[in-house]
C-alpha cells in the first residue's frame, strides 16, 4: 500500500493508497496505530465495515495526544470534514463522516420538532 504524506487532516485511506499528515512523522506513537487503523479499512468507497471501524471500533490512539497535535497543527482539522477538495483527486468525499453527521442532523430536527410541539 502507498502511502502518499500531505499537509493537511490526519489520515485517510484511498482505493490503492492512504494519506497521512506528514507532521505525524514526528509522533510515532500517533502514526503507529493510526496507520494500523487505515490499513484495517476495505477498498470500497462506503460499506458497513468502514463505518463500523469508524465508530465503534477501539483505537489505541492517545486521544490527549491527538488532540495536542491536531491543535499543533491546526490544518488536521480538515478530518472533521465530510468534503474536502483536492487539487489531486477534486472533490473528496467521506461516506462515514457524510452519513454520521446526516444522522445527529436527523435526530436534532426530530428533537427540536417534537420539543416544540409538545411543550
Amino acid at each position: 500500500m502507498k502511502i502518499n504524506y500531505v499537509n493537511h487532516s490526519i489520515a485517510n485511506r484511498f482505493n490503492n493508497y492512504i494519506e497521512i499528515n506528514k507532521n505525524l512523522k514526528k509522533y510515532p506513537e500517533l502514526l503507529e496505530p493510526i496507520l494500523e487503523h487505515e490499513l484495517a479499512h476495505t477498498d470500497e468507497t462506503w460499506c458497513v465495515q468502514d463505518f463500523k471501524l469508524d465508530f465503534f471500533s477501539k483505537s489505541e490512539v492517545d486521544n490527549l495526544k491527538l488532540f495536542k497535535f491536531m491543535v499543533k497543527y491546526p490544518r488536521s482539522f480538515m478530518q472533521f470534514l465530510p468534503i474536502i477538495y483536492s487539487k489531486k483527486k477534486e472533490l473528496i468525499v467521506d461516506y462515514n463522516l457524510l452519513t454520521m453527521y446526516l444522522i445527529m442532523a436527523f435526530i436534532f430536527i426530530t428533537t427540536i420538532y417534537f420539543g416544540a410541539k409538545f411543550l
